[in-house]
């Protein structure tokens, strides 16, 4: 990954934990968009978007990337409504 989208990943991932999800949405769809195999973008965007359709669709991604990622499974078993 070039060192602008590791820019971009961090502001994104350091916006959202601020709260501010419109900034975090914006840094991250950046990254995406220029790269499409950014694992930790899709995880983050999941976190910055509202509409579970698209978290749903940051998951999804993340998991055709890592079918593994603990987080990404989580997010959609809670999508699903069964996480404990």
């Amino acid at each position: 990954m070039d060192s602008k989208l590791a820019e971009w990943l961090y502001e994104g991932a350091q916006a959202l934990a601020a709260g501010d999800k419109e900034r975090a949405r914006e840094l991250l769809l950046r990254v995406v968009e220029a790269d499409e195999s950014v694992e930790e973008a899709w995880l983050w965007l999941s976190g910055a978007v509202d509409d579970p359709d698209d978290q749903r669709t940051a998951l999804e991604n993340v998991l055709a990337l890592n079918p593994s990622n603990p987080h990404a499974l989580y997010g959609i078993e809670v999508l699903n409504g069964r996480a404990s």
